[in-house]
């Protein structure tokens, strides 16, 4: 059968190959092709052995609990574990298990450990458990971790960008449509030095460029409520532009908040960088991912810098909201959980 690097290899070949459309109903079917290209993308045949080979024993077992924003978010972590020969048990959200059965069921047909559980109480098992979701789902989970077990939680944070140039407005579509602008490196808001006029327009640009490509999927009522709610609160102190799949609400700084909207964004002008560099500083502990075209604007290290246009397309090898997960999922060189 191979090692199990080449195995992965083969499996992640095929999940390329599934139908993604019809397990992802809360994207659009261009919507949720374009999220797990992206996603495939960064997980190389090269990139994949170096995680792989990196010093440390692996984990016997592991547990994830999986946010339903964003459907990819198992898949490089899934490749690294499975590489390395860990079992893993994905513990989707009641209501949104199409995706992750259908990984266990494409990698089963490879020889590989990954299934699918319904029960909460998986969590207590393993000696590995990582969890994605709501502040309050993640505290769930902690409290529900084996003693000793290595838990790594990753609760609410969002993602925001910084733009000063025509090429960096033309660059951030893909990071606003991406899995519909809500997940944690999806720009909830974008902060500029530009008049309003003009920085609505060329977002409005940019939303019509990728709108077309990717077309927006359901929304639930009470997500439409705050999209509405925010959209009078822009009438009033600022400015509208919309089409049919997006929004974009001109507001004051002052209506910051670090919460993403479907399809909508956010757009605050500020008269210089260092009002952001005020703002980033405050929301620090929350802040998950920041696009800038501008070199001298400070960025909290404990998020991920990136050019517009790559805030949905992180690296393999990096700090997840400043854990490194690569070496968090592997034992110490003692074998010992530290």
């Amino acid at each position: 059968m191979g090692t199990s690097l080449e195995r992965v290899t083969a499996w992640l070949s095929d999940v390329r190959d599934l139908d993604v459309a019809t397990l992802c109903p809360h994207l659009s079917p261009p919507g949720a092709r374009a999220a797990i290209d992206v996603a495939l993308d960064a997980l190389t045949p090269e990139l994949l052995a170096e995680a792989v080979d990196r010093p440390g024993s692996p984990f016997p077992s592991a547990t994830m609990v999986v946010a339903r924003t964003v459907f990819t978010a198992p898949l490089e972590w899934a490749a690294v574990l499975l590489g390395r020969g860990t079992s893993l048990v994905l513990k989707p959200s009641s209501d949104d298990r199409g995706f992750a059965e259908a990984l266990a069921e494409t990698a089963r047909e490879h020889a590989l450990p990954l299934t699918v559980t319904e029960d909460r109480s998986a969590v207590g098992v393993t000696p590995l458990v990582i969890a994605m979701g709501s502040d309050a789902t993640v505290a769930a989970v902690e409290s529900a971790v084996a003693p000793g077990a290595r838990y790594l939680g990753f609760g609410h944070r969002f993602g925001a960008a910084y733009l000063t140039t025509e090429a960096g407005f033309a660059a951030i579509g893909p990071d606003l449509a991406l899995h519909d602008g809500l997940g944690c490196m999806s720009p909830a808001a974008v902060f500029t030095d530009w008049p309003a006029a003009d920085a609505v327009a060329a977002l409005a640009e940019a939303w019509r460029r990728i709108g077309a490509r990717w077309p927006p999927g359901p929304r639930d009522g009470a997500t439409g409520a705050r999209v509405r709610e925010r959209e009078a609160l822009a009438r009033v102190l600022g400015q509208v532009e919309k089409a049919p799949g997006w929004s974009i609400h001109a507001l004051p700084l002052r209506h910051f908040r670090p919460a993403a909207l479907p399809r909508s964004v956010a757009l605050h002008p500020v008269a210089h960088r260092g009002e952001v560099e005020e703002l980033l500083r405050t929301h620090r502990a929350s802040l998950s991912t920041f696009a800038t075209d501008d070199d001298a604007l400070a960025v909290p290290e404990e998020a991920r810098r990136c050019a517009p246009g790559e805030m949905q397309r992180p690296p393999l090898n990096r700090l997840h909201d400043n854990v490194d997960w690569l070496s968090r999922t592997l034992l110490n060189e003692g074998g010992r959980v530290t």
